[in-house]
């Protein structure tokens, strides 16, 4: 990881929770913390609370920058925004999933990505490894969200954008789905359900 912007160097207050349990792991301010939770394996948190990343080591795209927006903002650092986007996933931009594409018929699928930002630049800190393309390069929509709302809203934007994208070729939603699940699994080494 390149060095932070200044926006998002700054020391973590211990007397909050993500803080605190920062603090328990030797993390005392935001970059530290990146660095952590970027280094984490990719796999989905079996908890749903925002420290699952810590007390499980490991996380997801949305995992990883919930957190850091969460601790960002109780620190005060409110222009740190978490982002969902919609890119075309395939194995220029996500290495791993190209053989679970191809073996679907598909060269790539809508998939709903998570990052940082702040004063107009994008930062992903999800850790996973670098394709010939970025995946924010492949962007077809954006929305900021609290990570209250990232939950619910990451799922139903997402199978709505991938559920309309798979009518329109012909495709059945659910197992478009499947798919992506299976994409996911490869992401972290694991066979899929």
């Amino acid at each position: 990881m390149d060095d932070l912007p200044e926006g998002l160097r700054f020391s973590l207050n211990p007397r909050h929770l993500l803080g605190h349990a920062c603090l328990a792991r030797s993390l005392r301010t935001f970059d530290e913390a990146v660095r952590h939770v970027e280094a984490l394996p990719y796999s989905r948190p079996v908890g749903s609370d925002v420290t699952a990343v810590l007390t499980e080591g490991a996380g997801t795209c949305s995992s990883k920058h919930r957190f850091l927006t969460q601790l960002a903002h109780e620190n005060g650092h409110h222009a740190v925004r978490l982002t969902v986007g919609i890119y075309m996933m395939d194995e220029r931009n996500t290495p791993g999933v190209g053989s679970t594409l191809a073996a679907a018929g598909l060269d790539s699928l809508p998939e709903a990505h998570c990052y940082l930002a702040l004063d107009g630049c994008r930062y992903d800190f999800t850790g996973l490894a670098r394709g010939e393309a970025a995946p924010l390069e492949s962007l077809v929509s954006e929305y900021q969200v609290t990570p209250a709302e990232l939950p619910a809203f990451k799922v139903r934007e997402h199978r709505r954008f991938l559920s309309d994208w798979a009518l329109r070729r012909g495709l059945d939603p659910d197992t478009a789905w499947r798919i992506r699940e299976g994409c996911i699994a490869a992401l972290a080494g694991r066979t899929p359900a």
